[in-house]
C-alpha cells in the first residue's frame, strides 16, 4: 500500500510540468511508496501528452484523470481524492515544485504527531535560484487545537492564507468531515483550507521550506482587475452557509465569523480599492448588508482581540456607519494613501 497519494490539477502547463514531475519522483520517500494522481483539466497544449508518458514511466505509481471539459481545479482535486488509496493526502499545483525530501518530512511529522494535517513553510520562486520568503504566519511546533486558546491563536495566524499545497492531511480526517472544494470557481481552496481548520483537533508546523510557489504571471490567479476576483466572496460565503448548515457554529460560531469577516470582507474590500476603485462602493454596500444580515454580532467577536494594525480596525468600523458614496470615497482615498500595502496584503 502507498504511503501518500499526491494530487496535482493540471491546466497548459507543458512548459513547467517536468520540474514538477522530477521533484516528485525523485522523493526520498521513493516513489514506490507514492500514488500521484494528475489530472488534466482539458488543456489545449501538450499537458496530456506529457502526463500519458508519465503513467507509462510509472504505471504502478502514476494515475492520469483526463477531463473532456475545463472543470477548474475544485473539480480536479475532488475527483483525484476519490481515487486516491493511500492514508494520506498532499496537493501539488503543477506549476510548483518541491523539496527533494519535503514528503519523508511531513510524513514523519504527522505520524509522530498523530495530527488532523501538518505543514511546512514555502517560499516565492520566480525560478530556482530566485526565492523570497513570505511572513511567516504562526509559531512551528504542535497545537491542541481542541484548546481554545489555541484554537484562536491558530486561526488568528491562519486567516489570510488558505493553500492546500503546503499541507500533508489524513486522508481519513476529509472524508470523515467531508471536505472539499466547491467547483467551477477559484479561490477554491479558501473553502477547502477554512474548513480543515473549522473541524481539525490537532495540526502541527514545521518550521523548514520544503514547497516552492512559483510566481507565475500568467497563472490563473496572478492576474488582477479580472472579474475572476470576486470568488473570493461567493467561496468564503458559501464557506459560511456550509457551517451553519452542518450546524458548526454552536461550538465554532466566533472562529466561523471571524474567518468569514476579515476574507469576504476586510482582505476582498482592501483588494477592491486597488483593483477596482470603480466599483468600491457599491461593492461596500453589498458586504455591509451581506454582514449585518449573517453576521450580526461582528462588532463584539472575542477575534476582535487579534486586531493589531489601523488597517483592520479601520475597515470594520466602517461596518458600524451608514456612509454616503461621497463619504466612503474620501475615506477610501486617505486609507489607500496612509496605510501600507503590506497591512493588507493576501497572500
Amino acid at each position: 500500500m502507498k504511503k501518500i497519494s499526491i494530487i496535482i490539477p493540471c491546466y497548459n502547463v507543458e512548459k513547467y510540468l517536468d520540474r514538477c514531475f522530477n521533484s516528485l519522483v525523485h522523493q526520498t520517500l521513493g516513489i514506490e511508496n507514492m500514488e500521484l494522481i494528475f489530472v488534466d483539466d482539458a488543456s489545449t497544449d501538450k499537458t496530456l501528452e506529457k502526463l500519458m508518458s508519465y503513467e507509462k514511466q510509472y504505471p504502478e505509481n502514476i494515475i492520469v484523470i483526463p477531463f473532456e471539459e475545463n472543470r477548474k481545479q475544485g473539480a480536479a482535486r475532488n475527483a483525484a481524492l476519490e481515487y486516491a488509496s493511500a492514508p494520506y493526502i498532499g496537493y501539488v499545483d503543477s506549476d510548483d515544485w518541491v523539496e527533494p525530501d519535503m514528503y519523508e518530512k511531513m510524513l514523519a511529522a504527522i505520524e509522530e504527531h498523530d495530527c488532523d494535517f501538518v505543514e511546512c513553510r514555502w517560499d516565492f520562486a520566480k525560478n530556482e535560484n530566485h526565492r523570497k520568503l513570505p511572513k511567516r504566519l504562526g509559531e512551528p511546533g504542535y497545537m491542541d487545537l481542541t484548546n481554545p486558546e489555541e484554537k484562536k491563536s491558530f486561526i488568528g495566524s491562519h486567516v489570510a492564507l488558505a493553500v492546500l499545497w503546503d499541507k500533508v492531511y489524513k486522508k481519513s480526517f476529509l472524508t470523515e468531515h467531508d471536505i472539499f472544494c466547491p467547483e467551477q470557481i477559484r479561490y477554491e481552496d479558501i473553502f477547502f483550507c477554512y474548513l480543515a481548520f473549522i473541524y481539525a483537533k490537532s495540526y502541527y508546523c514545521m518550521d523548514k521550506v520544503l514547497y516552492h510557489y512559483f510566481v507565475n504571471d500568467e497563472g490563473t490567479v496572478r492576474n488582477k482587475h479580472q472579474e475572476y476576483q470576486f470568488d473570493k466572496m461567493e467561496v468564503t460565503f458559501g464557506f459560511l452557509q456550509t457551517c451553519i448548515e452542518r450546524g458548526l457554529m454552536e461550538e465554532n460560531k466566533d472562529a466561523i465569523e471571524w474567518l468569514f469577516l476579515e476574507k469576504y470582507y476586510v482582505y476582498m474590500l482592501w483588494e477592491v480599492f486597488e483593483e477596482f476603485p470603480e466599483r468600491s462602493y457599491e461593492t461596500y454596500l453589498q458586504m455591509r448588508a451581506v454582514i449585518r444580515e449573517w453576521v450580526p454580532d461582528y462588532r463584539t467577536n472575542p477575534y476582535r482581540d487579534l486586531e493589531y494594525n489601523l488597517f483592520d480596525n479601520t475597515m470594520l468600523r466602517l461596518l458600524d456607519y451608514d456612509l454616503d458614496e461621497q463619504q466612503f470615497l474620501l475615506l477610501r482615498d486617505k486609507m489607500l494613501t496612509s496605510i501600507e500595502r503590506a497591512d493588507a496584503q493576501d497572500f
